[in-house]
């Protein structure tokens, strides 16, 4: 009662939300005024802010301010991108994407490089038409199945000349923002998962990222289509949380980009009805729902999927969508029956004749050849390397090994321990070497802020799609290449690692995210041939990784420039990856021979040093003179210089 003797409401906070309130403190029993009670709830009176002990979510490090330190890595971020769109040749892809782009402003058709969306390159070549360039369709069939996008490719590099990496740097400044989103995204979703500093965690992991540097600053699709993927999956989520129309209208565009970005984001169009259908069941169970919830839920699910589908189909104007699936031409075993040459086989379709066949496809045309396409080059027999070993086919642990020896160290360490503490199966190892009371603080209980079963189910939106897509990517060994495919599930583990700010100490994660920084900037600018300390001490005689993991053409500029400031080291030649003539750019020197050596100076790419077996083998018992970037060995040989020679 108050002073007067009147009744006041009295509310339990512990019996409202299972534990006492941050921010407030418990006083001693004493009778109230009604000021005293208009600022407590029985007996819980308001003290203020309170320590970083008291409550996680309010740190007392530089990244609970939140803003300004988010905008410091969005600068940094651009910065180092920014540096490499002008220090990078231009890559064996990327001489394709700029030219099929601009085909796409050209002449209004998406069929050129129709094995990937057409969003990326339409975006980067749209200030290419206002700058002085030259063009040449000599190469380019419309409608035509072969891949003429390398042809067209090479042709623009040799029209435009030294003019050409210039025109490559402003198409890949326009591709920037996508990686930005990224960052923005984990620094969000981080926060919503743990507090500020777990967002600033994951920000900063993916910031200073060498693989999302190196790939964030060319025109491809695998970062944009990380990006759009993670903010789809962000959204996602947030609808789960909140199934406001808001939020389906925001996922549903997320949806859509994601789709534009990258073929593999099809399913996301099968996980996420299969993901809100399970939540759906769980909810059902456990909770009393309002009437109609399940309808509105399911509702706003097909709002939100049709939304995506209007998103990709107007990136391609419609062309196409609503063909019968009986009638679209197919060569690959998968959709056609059997595997069906390019040029010389005519197009089958294992669906026509059949109730299937009559089905009207809700994608564009091109989307759906693009993806048979794509399924055609895996279906192929590709010569796959890993670690001195080149064979047909591949190794389902192909992309384990390249997620470990890729990854900074520091960033894996992060991961691997808030997994060690978050999750139960850890508890009895922990208290068999007191790993608790050396390294890691006790785990919480319970763990209501550490990834248990609730963050668990939040980070599902992107865990179920990336690991579904690692299994895909895993078992598809007919090529075993390219890490960049799998590069969604490096944001799964960076919001991961950002429940570090929840479970370990301070010194710990900090160490960690210092370790990761320092990794990265030490191998920049060269940051597409990153490999963390492991995988360096693996490739002590041969690299563990080639192709985009390590040589994608993108030291071609400083080849040029060693060889035209080293005019005594006559004659020369050069072996190097390259999407077109590297006469072009202003090298002029000879291509490497294969087999015999020949007496002078030799620039040999490390792609094709260790490609095949022969390619270049007569060079392996050589010991370089040096090196150019992290890409190519410099070889000298001598008159009348045999194999054996080493010199």
């Amino acid at each position: 009662m108050n002073d007067n003797g009147s009744k006041i409401h009295v509310y339990d906070p512990e019996h409202l939300f299972g534990r006492p309130l941050p921010f407030t403190q418990v006083v001693s029993d004493r009778s109230m005024t009604f000021v005293n009670h208009i600022h407590s709830w029985r007996h819980i009176q308001i003290v203020g802010k309170p320590a970083a002990s008291d409550h996680p979510a309010a740190p007392n490090h530089p990244f609970g301010k939140g803003w300004p330190w988010l905008l410091l890595l969005v600068g940094m971020h651009l910065g180092l991108i920014g540096f490499l769109t002008f220090w990078t040749a231009p890559t064996i892809d990327e001489t394709a994407h700029l030219p099929a782009g601009l085909a796409i402003w050209k002449f209004g058709k998406t069929d050129l490089y129709r094995v990937n969306p057409p969003l990326v390159r339409a975006i980067a070549s749209f200030p290419i038409h206002f700058l002085p360039h030259q063009t040449d369709w000599s190469h380019y069939v419309p409608e035509s199945p072969r891949r003429c996008e390398w042809g067209v490719g090479a042709d623009f590099v040799t029209a435009n000349g030294l003019s050409a990496p210039g025109l490559y740097t402003v198409a890949r400044w326009w591709c920037l923002p996508f990686s930005v989103i990224g960052l923005l995204v984990c620094w969000f979703w981080g926060k919503e998962l743990t507090n500020p500093t777990g967002g600033g965690i994951a920000a900063t992991l993916w910031c200073f990222s060498p693989n999302l540097l190196g790939h964030g600053a060319l025109v491809t699709n695998d970062v944009a289509a990380t990006s759009l993927g993670l903010l789809a999956a962000w959204r996602l989520q947030r609808w789960l949380k909140t199934s406001s129309w808001q939020n389906v209208g925001l996922a549903g565009l997320a949806l859509g980009f994601a789709l534009l970005a990258k073929t593999y984001w099809w399913l996301l169009l099968v996980i996420w009805p299969l993901l809100v259908c399970a939540r759906l069941i769980r909810t059902t169970r456990q909770i009393d729902q309002p009437a109609g919830h399940t309808g509105r839920t399911l509702a706003q699910l097909a709002i939100m999927m049709l939304l995506g589908l209007q998103v990709l189909n107007l990136g391609y104007g419609f062309r196409g969508t609503g063909t019968a699936l009986g009638d679209v031409s197919f060569y690959s075993r998968f959709l056609s029956g059997e595997h069906r040459d390019l040029e010389l086989d005519l197009p089958g379709n294992r669906f026509r004749g059949s109730w299937l066949g009559a089905i009207p496809l809700p994608f564009p045309l091109d989307y759906v050849t693009g993806i048979d396409l794509q399924k055609h080059d895996l279906e192929r027999p590709h010569f796959n390397y890993l670690w001195g070993e080149v064979r047909q086919g591949g190794w389902w642990y192909y992309y384990l090994i390249g997620l470990g020896v890729k990854v900074p160290l520091g960033t894996w360490l992060l991961i691997l321990l808030v997994l060690w503490q978050g999750c139960d199966w850890g508890a009895a190892l922990r208290k068999r070497f007191s790993l608790s009371n050396s390294v890691v603080p006790p785990a919480p209980e319970p763990k209501a802020d550490g990834p248990g079963p609730e963050t668990r189910i939040r980070l599902l939106p992107l865990g179920l799609p990336c690991l579904t897509l690692f299994l895909i990517a895993s078992f598809e060994t007919g090529m075993n290449r390219h890490l960049r495919y799998i590069f969604p599930v490096l944001p799964l583990g960076f919001l991961i690692a950002a429940h570090a700010a929840l479970l370990l100490r301070q010194w710990l994660w900090k160490s960690c995210l210092l370790a990761t920084v320092c990794a990265s900037l030490m191998c920049y600018p060269h940051s597409l041939a990153y490999f963390n300390l492991a995988g360096k001490l693996l490739s002590r005689e041969r690299p563990i990784l080639i192709d985009s993991n390590l040589d994608w053409g993108q030291d071609l500029l400083r080849a040029k420039d060693w060889i035209d400031s080293h005019p005594e080291c006559r004659p020369v030649t050069l072996a190097a990856v390259s999407g077109f003539p590297v006469q072009a750019i202003g090298i002029h020197c000879p291509f490497t021979p294969v087999g015999k050596l020949q007496p002078g100076w030799h620039l040999i790419s490390i792609h094709l040093l260790n490609a095949t077996e022969k390619s270049y083998s007569q060079f392996r018992d050589l010991r370089p003179v040096g090196s150019v970037g992290r890409t190519f060995q410099i070889y000298y040989v001598p008159d009348q210089a045999s194999p054996a020679d080493d010199v």
